[in-house]
């Protein structure tokens, strides 16, 4: 079984609390570090802390750490959300890119996941 690593574990907290493309991610963070602490109020403060500075998500991570070495379903689950979490960002990701000997010149559209667009038209002829 893969160990946890801690600087993964770190950087998946800072992103999950990143904001709404984090959410989902936040959601099973916190249902972990509920299972962690065992008393609600703890783990909302020490969530709180973890999404307000480095230093609180720091400490989450090491808490985590630390429960995942006794308690070895924890340490399962937080396994899981690493690589469900690290998916996620994966299939999320998105690369655009001009290269080679490009010249462009006038407008460049890159994008991901658009429907309903038209481009050129009666008064916009398309080149």
């Amino acid at each position: 079984m893969d160990p946890i690593s801690l600087s993964v574990l770190l950087a998946l907290i800072t992103q999950a609390a990143a904001g709404e493309a984090g959410k989902s991610a936040w959601n099973g963070l916190a249902r972990l570090t509920r299972r962690a602490f065992g008393d609600e109020h703890r783990a909302d403060r020490a969530l709180q802390r973890a999404q307000d500075d480095r230093d609180g998500a720091i400490d989450l991570a090491g808490h985590l750490m630390n429960g995942a070495a006794s308690d070895p379903v924890l340490a399962d689950l937080i396994r899981t959300w690493i690589d469900h979490t690290q998916q996620a960002a994966t299939d999320e990701a998105v690369i655009n890119t001009i290269g080679g000997q490009a010249q462009v010149h006038g407008h460049v559209v890159q994008a991901r996941d658009i429907g309903n667009v038209q481009l050129g038209g009666r008064d916009n002829p398309a080149v």
